[in-house]
């Protein structure tokens, strides 16, 4: 009888999208800190991989910036400048993220998510730690719920903005460019 292995097939990512994620999950608290007045985390990354092929990382930040990039290196940057809905929806995610800091231990490894886990950098000026998530919205804690509630929420506001642009027939690349 042939023996099964369980394992999960990781996501091909390009070069582009980890230089972008990296530099994401680096980003210096310095650029933040007249948004920090009180809590110390300035910024989520959450990793959601989407479909067998795509991997999704949502970015932002306290001043309510908000991206997404996907691992064949193309992004959707800049709504936060056009649509106050993404502003808002960011800085209450962020904002929210430092009641998940409690019993997580900071990480330096910033390993991708495979399988129906998504993983959340939450990004403070005394490190960054990790929170696991199963992909599922109505899974998990309440506690856990509620910040996967927080996330949709803010993917839903860029869908939004996205469509508008589309409609708008604004490329966010160019607009960006200007």
């Amino acid at each position: 009888m042939a023996e099964q292995h369980n394992f999960i097939r990781r996501i091909p990512v390009s070069k582009t999208y980890l230089t972008t994620r990296f530099q994401a999950l680096h980003l210096s608290p310095s650029n933040f800190t007249q948004f920090m007045t009180k809590s110390t985390v300035y910024g989520v990354v959450v990793d959601m991989p989407m479909a067998a092929n795509v991997l999704t990382t949502l970015a932002c930040y306290i001043n309510g910036a908000a991206n997404l990039y996907f691992n064949n290196g193309k992004d959707y940057s800049g709504a936060a400048q056009r649509y106050p809905g993404v502003v808002q929806a960011a800085r209450v995610f962020v904002a929210n993220a430092a009641n998940y800091i409690e019993g997580l231990e900071p990480v330096e490894n910033f390993e991708l998510p495979a399988g129906g886990v998504h993983f959340a950098y939450i990004l403070t000026t005394g490190g960054v730690y990790r929170l696991e998530l199963t992909s599922s919205s109505d899974t998990g804690t309440e506690k856990e719920r509620l910040f996967k509630n927080l996330y949709h929420r803010l993917m839903n506001e860029l869908r939004g903005a996205q469509l508008k642009d589309q409609a708008a027939g604004i490329d966010p690349d160019a607009a960006l460019k200007k």
